[in-house]
């Protein structure tokens, strides 16, 4: 394998959630569990980004978990009792805290995404925002031994 030339990456954001949850612990531990509406506003110079976002029903939201632990973590608490390593498991404390949430788009307003589905803390850096296509996103056969059939994807992170 060859090293990569990039010694360092700048990622600057392009808006932030507005959640309403101040404290860690208010945040749900999933965005399974939190119905509830938020809001992703971008920042202004973005808007013109958001043209015919309305024509997607869901969309795909990265960002930066501020609060995280970044120490390298080799081992994860799982579910019933497994540990896995962090790349394996949905912990948000990881080397780069990126996160992924596919969101429910419910309305848009010139900067503004209200949306339903995020579990972060109010105020959290935006890095992308993407269309959830259903045809390119959703893998039929997918799979993952650790969580059991049916079960609560709360409980799975």
């Amino acid at each position: 394998m060859t090293k990569s030339s990039a010694s360092s990456i700048h990622l600057d954001p392009i808006g932030y959630l507005r959640t309403g949850f101040e404290t860690l612990e208010e945040c749900p531990a999933s965005m399974m569990g939190n119905d509830d509406s938020s809001y992703i506003e971008l920042l202004p110079r973005y808007a013109a980004g958001l043209h015919n976002i309305e024509l997607a029903s869901h969309v795909i939201v990265l960002y930066w978990l501020h609060l995280s632990n970044r120490k390298p973590h080799l081992e994860s608490s799982g579910c019933n009792g497994r540990k896995r390593g962090v790349f394996a498991s949905r912990t948000p404390n990881r080397p780069n805290p990126i996160a992924m949430s596919v969101t429910r788009l419910i309305a848009h307003d010139q900067n503004i995404l209200q949306v339903a589905g995020l579990d972060c803390i109010d105020g959290t850096a935006v890095l992308d925002i993407k269309p959830y296509v259903p045809q390119l996103d959703h893998i039929t056969d997918a799979s993952i031994s650790w969580t059991p059939p049916h079960s609560s994807p709360a409980l799975n992170r």
